[in-house]
């Protein structure tokens, strides 16, 4: 039992034993006396009855008005879990318009259309997305809001809010940020309950289907001659940089779309050396994080804020093996840039 209910629950009874006891007093003073005159009471009597039912009365409604304060929080949540649904709902319609053609039918990431270079957006179906947290998710309902709105320069993610020059309300950029933050809700969409992005997926396929739309192109990695020489650990980290869109924010050696500025570049470039001659990671060469293995370079991956706080590089979600992963393809770009052939 919530223990703020129980001083709601302890008036509850006093005021049902009040109530009780006036109606059974009542039941007694409604017996007229064998002396009494017929007729309606006069005198005291009258004003004793006019009192027991202003009493019953009184006590009554406050009895109704506790009940409707014991419901009020659960019709509360009730109603905006309702909302919820229906924002959720209006924020599907506006990914499936707007958004699905740079951010996958699933929200799972794609190649940019008619970008050149080539650009990858990043996926948006992500648990780090979702986070549980509420300090965390108002965070995170901050960032995502204002990336709709006003759009992140150095990528071709554009404006959308009317605020910045773009077509959307704020409230459509509301829907649209509390469908992504709530990616694995259960919803009611067009008579099926699914996730959002289930739904998204179902809704793009369809308008394919109809020839309405077609599917955003993914970046084709295992046709790569360099491909076939990793060991499966960094194929899998191949996939794992992949599906986190790691490439929307670093410049990635061979990854098709992977020229993201807003992260350090990820490749030897000018004078800068592969990862995997860098002695420190993050802001290098004047880096705070020791870089000697890959090891160290999963923990920095896996859980960055940890190894260096206020960092701008997110916490992913990422599994150890993931994390490690990801590391281990890093590690294995050579000095030319090529994937496989540093080893690793």
């Amino acid at each position: 039992m919530d223990l703020v209910n129980i001083p709601a629950l302890i008036t509850a009874v006093f005021l049902l034993l009040v109530l009780g006891a006036v109606l059974w007093y009542a039941a007694r003073v409604a017996v007229p006396l064998p002396e009494a005159p017929s007729g309606p009471p006069v005198g005291a009597l009258a004003m004793e009855r006019k009192i027991i039912a202003i009493v019953a009365m009184i006590a009554a409604m406050a009895l109704l008005f506790l009940g409707y304060g014991f419901r009020e929080p659960a019709r509360q949540v009730q109603a905006q879990e309702g909302q919820l649904d229906t924002s959720i709902d209006r924020g599907i319609d506006n990914f499936t318009s707007l958004c699905f053609p740079c951010h996958g039918e699933k929200g799972q990431g794609a190649v940019v259309p008619d970008v050149t270079p080539e650009r990858l957006a990043p996926p948006l179906n992500r648990a780090d997305l979702r986070p549980t947290d509420s300090d965390t998710r108002t965070k995170e309902y901050d960032f995502i809001f204002k990336t709709i709105q006003r759009g992140r320069p150095g990528t071709p993610m554009p404006t959308w809010g009317q605020i910045d020059g773009g077509p959307l309300l704020d409230e459509q950029v509301n829907e649209l940020t509390l469908m992504i933050l709530n990616g694995d809700r259960q919803v009611m969409y067009q008579g099926k309950l699914a996730t959002p992005w289930e739904h998204t997926a179902d809704v793009v396929n369809d308008h394919v289907a109809q020839g309405l739309a077609t599917l955003p192109k993914q970046p084709d990695v295992t046709s790569q001659p360099w491909y076939a020489t990793l060991n499966p650990q960094q194929q899998q980290g191949v996939q794992v940089i992949l599906q986190r869109g790691c490439g929307g924010c670093h410049t990635i050696p061979n990854i098709p779309g992977a020229q993201g500025t807003i992260g350090p570049n990820l490749g030897p470039h000018d004078q800068v050396p592969p990862v995997n001659q860098r002695p420190m990671i993050a802001t290098f060469p004047n880096g705070s994080v020791p870089n000697n293995s890959i090891d160290d370079l999963s923990k920095w991956i896996m859980n960055p804020a940890a190894l260096k706080p206020g960092t701008a590089m997110p916490t992913l979600g990422l599994s150890q093996d993931e994390a490690t992963a990801a590391a281990a393809f890093l590690y294995s770009i050579g000095p030319d840039g090529t994937p496989g052939t540093a080893g690793g």
